[in-house]
């Protein structure tokens, strides 16, 4: 049996800064030889699609970006050999229902196969199948809920759920010689990964995933073997030039080169550096933070409490940049604070936020946050609550 080779790459978007490019299909411009060539020698080629392809202008309500593109800026998706997108993502679901239907159809006229969302909750496409000869790569396609959830009639995505996903693997790896997870979710703008992501990624190798990579992190976290398996726990972007400024957490990313064998398989990682409208391929290959990462993560799975203290202390200030967002919007509407934001610097804004709650209020709040059925209660009255504006405002 004939080696199976396969590319897969991390977050990938067309953006206002470089739809020309998109559109024209110029992928040397946006990505350089190099990188061509190893798409190019590839036998499947996959990456993530963090938008909309739509001329449709009627976005969703919600907190944060809205992302599309125009339909023709596919172009150089298609040109650099894309074979599959995972759609089962934060920004799929970001123009609706008309956005669903223009991006499928965008897909299919380029020739570009598709997994993760669906027209429905009945019809979401949780996994797809390659043949190579007599080789199936089975891929599976999950992500956590943001605003994309699917309903009876409305198109969304494949929602992680840990016992049906975990089942849906073990009698899916029956039907296939490798069995690849692509799951979004993990705490964006981090470098390190959550005791929950190790639990989840662990159980769904046990129950038969061969290679997971988690994506939407938008930063390259650590891989890790486990139980004959390969995990990667942050893909980084790929050419998601969302912000204009290149901080040290969007310069990088990775794209995973997969061998399978009749022997098995090997995974080589190939950094990837952005560029002021794409992405290249970093000569020197300088992947030194990547591997101390994995080292340390792979430290504290063996009980390293060293190891422990400094990767939680790491990934706790990663998290720590979400702590003004959080507690500006649990302080609702404060003109107080819209005069304190002006007059402090970011730093001392968010240390007067945190400052203004009592260790009391704090522990409430991580109670709702921490308890399932507070989360489960909190999310039904916040759910009624904008029912009930909506209503409101139908009225006036």
């Amino acid at each position: 049996m004939k080696n199976t080779k396969i590319i897969l790459a991390g977050d990938m978007f067309p953006m206002p800064c470089n739809y020309a490019l998109f559109a024209a299909g110029d992928t040397q411009a946006l990505f350089g030889k190099k990188l061509c060539d190893l798409f190019a020698s590839a036998d499947f080629r996959i990456c993530n699609l963090e938008g909309c392809f739509t001329d449709n202008d009627t976005p969703i309500e919600k907190i944060g970006p809205n992302i599309k593109a125009p339909t023709e800026t596919v172009r150089a998706v298609k040109q650099l050999g894309i074979d599959v997108a995972t759609l089962g993502n934060t920004h799929s679901m970001d123009y609706g229902r008309q956005g669903f239907y223009d991006t499928c159809q965008t897909l299919a006229d380029s020739g570009i196969d598709w997994l993760g969302w669906g027209e429905n909750a009945s019809s979401v496409k949780k996994y797809l199948t390659l043949t190579d000869g007599d080789r199936k790569i089975l891929l599976y396609n999950v992500t956590e809920q943001f605003e994309n959830a699917p309903g009876a009639d409305a198109p969304g995505v494949h929602l992680y759920d840990e016992y049906r996903v975990c089942r849906e693997l073990n009698e899916l790896k029956e039907q296939c010689d490798f069995l690849i997870v692509l799951y979004h979710g993990g705490i964006e703008g981090s470098h390190y990964n959550s005791e929950i992501m190790r639990r989840r990624f662990h159980r769904m190798a046990d129950n038969g995933a061969d290679l997971i990579i988690s994506q939407h992190t938008h930063a390259v976290g650590e891989e890790e073997r486990y139980n004959n398996a390969y995990l990667l726990y942050g893909h980084g972007n790929f050419c998601f030039h969302f912000r204009p400024d290149v901080t040290p957490l969007l310069a990088e990313g990775l794209v995973l080169e997969l061998d399978i064998t009749e022997d098995g398989y090997t995974v080589t990682p190939h950094r990837i550096l952005r560029t002021e409208k794409g992405c290249v391929y970093d000569d020197a290959q300088d992947l030194t933070e990547f591997y101390a990462r994995s080292r340390q993560h792979d430290a504290l799975l063996k009980g390293d409490q060293e190891a422990l203290a400094e990767f939680e202390s790491n990934f706790g200030k990663d998290c720590a940049k979400w702590a003004t967002g959080l507690f500006s919007l649990l302080r609702g509407i404060n003109p107080a604070d819209d005069e304190k934001r002006k007059s402090l610097s970011p730093e001392a804004f968010t240390d007067y936020l945190i400052k203004s709650y009592s260790r009391q209020q704090l522990l409430g709040i991580q109670l709702f946050m921490r308890n399932e059925e507070f989360n489960e209660m909190a999310n039904q009255i916040l759910s009624d609550l904008l029912k009930e504006q909506d209503h409101t405002e139908k009225e006036l």
